[in-house]
């Protein structure tokens, strides 16, 4: 198993401790009282918000009875945490929350979006992201970063050898506030209809009242080479936050089907 996602990989090899501790009845200040950690740096272990070094891998292998074969592919995912994210050029326009969104995005299997009055990052030219940032309190050096980071985003995913399956949800008040930004209409309604046209993308538009209404969203199913289960997130002006629970992720894709099925194709909608 290999990747090049270093916040997945940590995140990864932390479930994975964790799952291990917790099979051996131990708690997180036992676990870490034996291998003369804090139980504080067992818990940052557990929930990848660190790297993780070589002899803490031994130390927790070791401790937990963890079998040959699980600890070498331990030790890659440990390698893999320490890596330089693809993403780590443009911090200046990433939110802390982030990176674990942008890795598995690339990485995923489905990609399932809901926004509301905004078109979705994947799917914006640089001229409309520009006119959106006009409205934004934002520096012109992270606002560069921003467009530089959403390019590189959009490149690497459709770059991809296999698309992943993609459905873009778009409120139609979206594309009406297109009329406000001449420079950046033509080119961004291009944009849609070029992206969906792509067999694996299906791009419609919402324009009857649904079940969505409340906001937007994401759901990603994580795909190779670390399949997971699928989460959402949720943008916000100061980051934003995940839904991991399986009963509350299952709401939103029933929510989002439910949405999908009324919504009009953007072909038929331009029409």
């Amino acid at each position: 198993m290999t990747t090049t996602s270093p916040t997945i990989a940590r995140r990864v090899l932390g479930t994975r401790f964790r799952l291990a501790r917790e099979a051996r009845k131990l708690t997180r200040a036992r676990a870490g009282a034996e291998l003369g950690m804090s139980g504080q740096t067992i818990q940052r272990i557990e929930e990848g918000t660190q790297g993780t070094k070589k002899l803490q891998v031994n130390g927790l292998v070791d401790l937990y009875a963890i079998p040959k074969m699980q600890a070498s592919e331990l030790h890659r995912l440990a390698l893999d945490g320490n890596k330089r994210g693809w993403w780590q050029p443009y911090k200046k326009g990433l939110m802390p929350e982030l990176p674990l969104f942008l890795e598995t995005e690339q990485e995923a299997s489905h990609i399932f979006t809901l926004e509301t009055e905004y078109i979705p990052g994947l799917l914006q030219t640089p001229e409309y992201l520009k006119a959106v940032q006009a409205l934004w309190p934002i520096v012109p050096e992270t606002a560069s970063a921003v467009r530089s980071l959403r390019t590189q985003r959009q490149d690497r995913l459709f770059d991809r050898e296999e698309l992943p399956r993609m459905t873009f949800l778009i409120g139609c008040a979206a594309l009406h506030y297109l009329d406000a930004m001449p420079t950046a209409k033509e080119g961004q309604l291009d944009r849609l209809k070029e992206v969906a046209a792509i067999p694996e993308v299906d791009v419609r538009i919402m324009n009857h009242p649904h079940a969505a209404m409340s906001g937007s969203f994401n759901i990603l199913t994580p795909g190779p080479p670390l399949p997971g289960e699928p989460f959402v997130f949720i943008d916000a002006l100061d980051g934003g936050r995940y839904v991991e629970d399986r009963d509350v992720v299952s709401l939103y894709e029933r929510t989002f089907e439910a949405v999908r099925e009324i919504a009009t194709p953007i072909e038929e909608f331009l029409t």
